[in-house]
């Protein structure tokens, strides 16, 4: 619904062996997917979702661009607090255009409900938009010669803010383990691209390019620990001639990426197709 999917920050406060009750987790899906109906293409009323919204989060709500979904699923969901909050994985299906080609694909984003009056609600939570992957970790106190050392930025407008948190961002080692993966058009083949998450918070993935006739890719998880990896798996077969009217034919470099959260950081890889010798 809003402009970015969030940061994957906080860890799960139940173990796998604590499931909600059945009519708490059916209220709540019920729920998360009566708000992101009215978000998609052919259903798309902001309007209609105000009352799924929590009155602390209305203003923010009212502000926020608003973005619309071919469809949508419901990913994982993580409870707290005795069950009365939640972290709910959405993810979208949305056009986007990368080399001058428009192609479908998926991202997943993290959503937060509690429960208000009986019903569950979306709200808003700082967090949302932290700037570095370490966000929701509480530093040590600064010492007196750390505090007089410190140098105040003279630009703090939001987006000089946004600036300095790319730039730490991109300190975080992080990226694929090849740049290049090539596939023969004649035959069928397989490969795999392994993206690392070198930093110590978790961050949301997605991966997306151009649909190629005859070519399946799957992404093992959208969301990588600290420190985790990720594997994307390419599968084709020359003789699956299904796919959408503008799928690209499996030949020459095919370009794809990861994108990952927060702020968009794109990791290039290279589809490559050769004739068999």
């Amino acid at each position: 619904m809003i402009s970015r999917f969030f940061l994957l920050s906080l860890p799960l406060l139940l173990s796998a062996q604590e499931q909600a009750p059945p009519e708490v987790d059916q209220e709540l899906r019920a729920r998360v997917e009566a708000f992101y109906q009215n978000f998609v293409e052919t259903s798309f009323s902001p309007r209609k979702a105000e009352p799924f919204v929590a009155e602390d989060t209305k203003d923010y709500f009212y502000n926020a661009q608003k973005e619309t979904y071919i469809s949508f699923r419901l990913g994982t969901i993580a409870y707290s607090d005795n069950f009365t909050k939640a972290i709910v994985v959405v993810i979208g299906k949305q056009e986007r255009h990368m080399a001058a080609q428009s192609m479908i694909t998926e991202f997943p984003q993290e959503t937060r409900w509690k429960i208000e009056n009986g019903k569950w609600y979306w709200y808003y939570h700082l967090e949302d938009h932290c700037l570095t992957p370490m966000c929701g970790k509480t530093p040590p106190p600064a010492t007196v010669e750390e505090r007089a050392a410190v140098v105040k930025p003279k630009d703090t407008s939001p987006a000089a803010v946004r600036a300095a948190g790319v730039t730490v961002l991109q300190q975080q080692p992080m990226g694929v383990d090849k740049p290049t993966v090539t596939l023969t058009a004649d035959q069928p083949g397989s490969a795999q691209v392994v993206f690392t998450n070198g930093a110590d918070g978790e961050i949301a993935i997605g991966v997306d390019g151009p649909a190629v006739r005859g070519l399946k890719r799957s992404l093992d998880r959208t969301t990588i620990p600290g420190h985790g990896k990720a594997v994307l798996t390419l599968e084709f077969d020359p003789s699956d001639k299904s796919g959408p009217r503008d799928a690209w034919d499996p030949k020459g470099s095919i370009p794809l990426r990861f994108v990952a959260d927060p702020f968009n950081r794109i990791f290039p890889v290279t589809l490559q197709f050769v004739d068999s010798k």
